[in-house]
């Protein structure tokens, strides 16, 4: 009885310490985010880059414009407009 009490104990500190983690990964990402001043005339490869992440969610248009979603688990998320050559048009939403 005494082990199993040591298991529950255990998982809810490692389930603790994982939403710690991952509350501190949200603010990593929108710190990277904050990283760069202006996004407008910038390439999707140096976002990329910068953010040091994939977009959750990538959006093809039927202008030619593709629309990238980055998102972390705190609830922070940005979408950025992407042209046709990949050059980025500006932050089209941003919450968080």
């Amino acid at each position: 009885m005494l082990l199993y009490l040591g298991w529950i104990a255990a998982a809810f500190m490692a389930g603790f310490a994982l939403a710690r983690q991952m509350k501190r990964h949200g603010r990593t990402l929108q710190r990277r985010i904050s990283c760069l001043p202006v996004f407008r005339g910038k390439t999707y490869g140096e976002i990329l880059r910068a953010v040091g992440a994939d977009p959750q969610t990538t959006v093809q248009r039927t202008d030619g414009h593709t629309l990238r979603t980055w998102c972390d688990p705190g609830g922070y998320s940005i979408s950025l407009l992407f042209d046709d050559r990949d050059l980025c048009l500006g932050v089209e939403e941003e919450h968080g």
